[in-house]
């Protein structure tokens, strides 16, 4: 759909696009709202820092990393939040994000970091408007679903922890059903 958009003679830069903060420390307390760090969710907590943004891997081994969060969530002192500037939805920006090959744009090497600076000089042929909600509007109603089903996934697999030790153990005696 945006076939130049990283193309040498790019005509802006992820600054323009592109609102990007650290995140916090984690907070202690245990909740149902993920807590991002660099490699993806680590914790739950009951507060939050963010919403609807994009999650950036800032330090180690999994700097660079994209996780797109539509809900509210807690971004560690690990990662970096990315917001659109001019959008609602953080659709186009993880895509956009994704596509421009951050883990290979990192500094150092024995720890690699990744900071707001070496992302907003990123270079970008900066899409219309229109084009934008265009890839919004496919977009959304797929990854409905996949969050749909990243949810189901995360109740199924609640539910298999909380029964297999029952029926292990015999505590749940399941014999008698009809299969």
């Amino acid at each position: 759909m945006f076939p130049d958009i990283f193309s040498a003679s790019a005509s802006s830069s992820f600054q323009n696009l592109i609102e990007f903060s650290n995140g916090k420390k984690r907070p202690e307390t245990i909740g149902n709202i993920p807590v991002y760090g660099g490699n993806g969710v680590l914790a739950y907590t009951n507060q939050s820092n963010a919403e609807n943004c994009v999650i950036i891997g800032r330090v180690g081994a999994y700097c660079g990393n994209t996780f797109l969060c539509p809900e509210k969530c807690w971004t560690s002192d690990n990662a970096i939040q990315a917001k659109s500037k001019n959008e609602d939805s953080p659709l186009f920006i993880y895509y956009l994000l994704r596509n421009a090959s951050l883990p290979s744009r990192h500094i150092g090497t024995g720890q690699p970091l990744m900071t707001q600076a070496i992302l907003n000089a990123i270079p970008v042929n900066e899409p219309s408007t229109q084009e934008i909600r265009s890839f919004i509007n496919i977009c959304t109603p797929l990854h409905e679903t996949i969050f749909a089903n990243e949810k189901q996934n995360i109740s199924l697999a609640l539910l298999r922890d909380t029964l297999l030790p029952k029926l292990m153990s015999g505590e749940l005696d399941v014999s008698d059903i009809d299969l």
